[in-house]
């Protein structure tokens, strides 16, 4: 059967409806093996997302040329697909895959703000997520994000559930709660008793749904937390101060290679280093009043002791770095990093 005869059929128009009006947002950097597994659990969900667009932010590896060949490879298996008719129940609908290659390497905030930039030029798309390249979703994710969204319409961040990696996988996140006087956004682990979509205080980057109403509004991520960590705090601070609820999904669900962009910050100093400095930065830029100075005087009296115990246990490099970060970020309110 044609092509033309599929369309007059209804049979491609059929497999088109299978998708959501969303969007997914995938930043690369030097992580194909990674980016390439999360592709793939997005191409195995029912209903599909409209379009993914994958990000690379300037890799120094071969990252896109891997990337590269797996979205041909899989526009043309689904181009292939159509023309054939397929076979029911074995081919659905996937997503349109677009690489976009940057040509420095922006960070986290910057690479998500230009792949937004490309899908928010599809006025079909209502929604976008930001998806961590070393995180994957279930096959029914997207079901389950519009479910919540018929429960919560007027939701501008939303996320699921999301489990750590590993044989224990536990829950890494469940909403989040946002505690400013310690200057601290910290995650829920522990699953509610229902799966009823519910407000929260902080939408993880790992995994951000974001209403196009709410990206007009207050417009894209800040790029100053470069390269990455305490952007998604402030945008969900920012979010909040519109009126726009945040909502934490519990039926939605991501599994996380925690680190795996990064590292961890109890091993790599740099970690530690920009995770303080992000978080002094955030109070500078987000807070006002008392709560400014009650966090910044929480900040000044707990690094150093916590300095101090990593010093004792025989990493003062990391312990230099928590008080370095600390203050850079006390002394920075990232303006001169303009946003784009």
């Amino acid at each position: 059967m044609s092509h033309q005869e599929l369309v007059a059929s209804g049979t491609v128009q059929s497999r088109i409806e299978e998708r959501v009006p969303m969007g997914v947002v995938v930043v690369n950097w030097n992580g194909a093996t990674d980016t390439i597994d999360c592709l793939q659990s997005l191409l195995s969900c029912r209903p599909a997302p409209a379009r993914v667009v994958v990000v690379d932010n300037a890799s120094e590896d071969d990252s896109v040329e891997r990337i590269k060949a797996f979205v041909e490879f899989q526009n043309v298996t689904q181009q292939a697909a159509f023309e054939l008719g397929g076979v029911d129940g074995d081919v659905h609908c996937r997503p349109d895959l677009t690489l976009v290659e940057s040509e420095t390497n922006r960070g986290f905030a910057g690479g998500s703000n230009l792949g937004l930039a490309n899908l928010a030029r599809d006025s079909s798309i209502d929604h976008f997520l930001l998806l961590n390249n070393d995180a994957t979703v279930a096959d029914d994710y997207f079901a389950e994000l519009r479910a919540a969204l018929r429960a919560k319409p007027h939701a501008g961040l939303l996320s699921g559930t999301i489990y750590a990696e590993g044989d224990q996988q536990p829950v890494w996140y469940a909403g989040g709660v946002a505690k400013l006087r310690r200057a601290l956004m910290l995650h829920a682990n522990v699953l509610p008793p229902t799966g009823t979509p519910r407000e929260t205080q902080y939408v993880s980057g790992c995994t951000m749904l974001l209403s196009r109403s709410l990206l007009e509004t207050i417009g894209p991520l800040p790029e100053c937390y470069f390269p990455g960590y305490w952007e998604d705090a402030e945008y969900s601070l920012r979010a909040r101060a519109h009126g726009f609820p945040l909502v934490y999904a519990p039926a939605a669900v991501a599994h996380h290679r925690v680190g795996s962009s990064f590292g961890q910050p109890r091993v790599r100093p740099q970690v530690a280093y920009l995770q303080n400095r992000h978080r002094a930065m955030f109070v500078r830029r987000n807070l006002r009043g008392w709560i400014r100075l009650v966090a910044l005087s929480y900040l000044f009296v707990t690094k150093p002791i916590r300095a101090l115990v990593e010093t004792v246990r025989g990493r003062p490099g990391l312990g230099f770095s928590i008080v370095a970060g600390m203050i850079a970020g006390a002394l920075h309110d990232g303006r001169d990093r303009p946003e784009r």
